[in-house]
C-alpha cells in the first residue's frame, strides 16, 4: 500500500480528519406536464419546475425556492396564496376555474383558467385562448397564429392541475 493512502486511512480512523458526506445524486428529471408557448416553454414533476424563466424546487422546510422571471424566491405556498419577498399572488379555484391574481417583484400577472378558456397575462405578454384538440390551445378574436400553446401531461387538466408547478410553468413560458 502507498504511503499516501495509508495515513489518509489511519487519520480518519483516529478521527483527525472531517469525514466527508457526499451528497446523494438527484433523480432525473422526468415532466409530469408542460406548458408550450410560442415565446417559450416550461416543465414540471412533483417537486421542481424548469424553463428559460423560472428553475423552481421544494425545499427542505416544504417551501419553493429558486428563480422566477430573474428573481430570486423563497415562497410559502398556501391553497389561497402564494407568498413571499417581493411575491403576492391570490389563488382562487373551485371545480370549474382556476384563477391567480398579484404580482412578482412588481410584474403583474393575471390568470384566469377553466376547461376550455385561457386568459393569461404576465407583465406585457398575454394570451387569450380557446381549447382545441389535442392539447392545442388557439387564440381568440380571429388571430392569424393558430397553435399558441400546448399543454402537456398534467398541465393540460384545467382546472385541475397541479399546483404551484403549473402557474409557476404558465409564468416562466409566458
Amino acid at each position: 500500500m502507498r504511503p499516501f493512502p495509508l495515513l489518509v486511512a489511519l487519520a480518519l480512523a483516529a478521527g483527525t480528519l472531517p469525514a466527508v458526506t457526499l451528497a446523494a445524486p438527484e433523480a432525473p428529471f422526468v415532466a409530469d406536464g408542460e406548458v408550450d408557448i410560442y415565446r417559450g416553454s416550461a416543465s414540471y414533476d412533483a417537486t421542481r419546475v424548469r424553463g428559460p424563466s423560472v428553475n423552481m424546487a421544494v425545499t427542505k422546510d416544504g417551501r419553493w425556492g429558486g428563480n422566477l422571471l430573474g428573481k430570486d424566491v423563497m415562497l410559502d405556498i398556501m391553497p389561497d396564496r402564494i407568498s413571499g419577498a417581493g411575491v403576492n399572488l391570490v389563488v382562487k379555484r373551485d371545480a370549474s376555474t382556476l384563477s391567480v391574481e398579484g404580482t412578482i417583484s412588481g410584474i403583474r400577472v393575471r390568470v384566469k383558467a377553466t376547461r376550455d378558456t385561457l386568459v393569461a397575462k404576465v407583465g406585457q405578454n398575454q394570451v387569450d385562448c380557446t381549447r382545441g384538440e389535442q392539447g392545442y390551445w388557439h387564440l381568440t378574436g380571429g388571430a392569424t397564429r393558430s397553435a399558441v400553446i400546448q399543454l402537456k401531461g398534467t398541465a393540460d387538466k384545467l382546472p385541475g392541475v397541479p399546483m404551484p408547478q403549473w402557474i409557476f410553468a404558465l409564468i416562466g413560458a409566458l
